[in-house]
């Protein structure tokens, strides 16, 4: 009978001082998370884990965590007829590494384990208020980000009886996504394009953009930067809308340039036109068509008229001298896009606007 006595105490002894070291924690490795292998609570307590979910909150805005800031992660569980109630919580990124830096703030009732990696009861932060218990933490997310964070928590809703049998194995998660903030752009310039010589005001559009003070604005022509327009003065409207007071040089590179505020652009945001300056009267009889043109462009133009057909870089392309009836500009070779006609008859020049399809 001696030997039945020391066998039973040599496995219930064991059995009893687990279950009294666990009730102040966690041995950790327990939440159940792929970093943890899946392993819960049940290797020591028995049952199949159930599943809940809402039980993980946090204060983290709904748009996701930013980088290097603390945030407050509260665990509550809810079991009816729960006696004590505890629980593991860690944090990990989409690969199962463990991610961020976890906290106590309430260092009577929780601890750190598992290398500080996961937070769990002590002793004194197993007993329910009713039927539920509830635990706050501060995780702060790392530096750098880079991932998606997704705690973890298992929670063991115990009957209370001094063993493994009756309890409840809980399991819960929560993911929550970096914070990115949206990307800034010029949206808009008004108006897009102007002649040579021309003067006045032009309002450049943001989006996700906090303009103020006084922003570099500058217009670089497309294909060399080295050409620069710049306004007279500026004047920021607000956050995303910005007034650039402009005299264009009458005798400014014809061309799409690059709209820039400070580190921002936008690509061919600006289209310089060949100066036009010369009246209607006496030009009546003037005609450039068909326009839009696909193979050529037919001029009627007075005789002895200096007809030219330029790009919008103002490149000659096409030299002709008008002769009475049509002039013929022939567009084969050339790409789709605009063009100009410059007509000079005497000391008078007409430019106009035309495309090719």
């Amino acid at each position: 009978m001696k030997k039945i006595y020391y066998l039973l105490l040599i496995f219930t002894v064991p059995g009893i001082l687990l279950l009294y070291s666990y009730s102040g924690g966690s041995p950790g490795g327990k939440t159940g998370s792929p970093g943890d292998g899946g392993t819960n609570c049940t290797q020591c307590h028995n049952g199949t884990p159930q599943t809940a979910s809402g039980w993980i909150t946090t204060d983290i805005p709904p748009e996701g965590y930013t980088p290097g800031t603390s945030y407050t992660v509260t665990l509550t569980g809810t079991h009816a007829g729960v006696s004590k109630f505890g629980f593991e919580l860690t944090a990990e990124d989409n690969f199962g590494g463990k991610f961020g830096t976890l906290a106590l703030l309430e260092p009577s009732r929780t601890k750190l384990v598992n290398g500080n990696h996961a937070v769990t009861h002590t002793s004194g932060g197993t007993t329910p208020q009713g039927n539920s218990n509830t635990w706050t933490m501060q995780w702060t997310a790392p530096a750098n980000g880079g991932s998606a964070v997704k705690f973890y928590a298992a929670l063991n809703a115990a009957n209370g009886n001094g063993n493994t049998s009756g309890d409840v194995i809980y399991l819960t998660s929560k993911t929550v996504n970096q914070y990115i903030p949206p990307v800034p752009a010029i949206t808009d310039v008004d108006p897009s394009e102007a002649q040579q010589g021309w003067t006045g005001q032009i309002t450049i559009t943001g989006e996700n953009t906090a303009w103020s003070g006084s922003p570099a604005v500058v217009f670089k022509f497309h294909d060399d930067n080295s050409i620069v327009l710049t306004p007279d003065a500026v004047t920021v409207q607000s956050a995303t809308s910005i007034v650039a007071d402009f005299s264009i040089p009458e005798d400014a590179r014809v061309g799409k340039y690059d709209v820039f505020v400070d580190d921002l652009v936008l690509e061919n945001g600006f289209m310089v036109d060949i100066y036009d300056g010369i009246a209607q009267n006496g030009w009546n009889e003037l005609k450039v068509y068909p326009n839009p043109a696909v193979n050529r462009i037919l001029v009627n133009a007075p005789a002895d008229a200096v007809v030219r057909l330029m790009d919008v870089q103002g490149k000659e392309l096409v030299h002709r001298v008008a002769k009475s009836g049509e002039t013929v500009l022939q567009l084969d070779g050339l790409s789709r896009g605009i063009y100009f006609v410059s007509v000079q008859n005497g000391s008078q020049t007409k430019v106009m606007k035309v495309m090719k399809r």
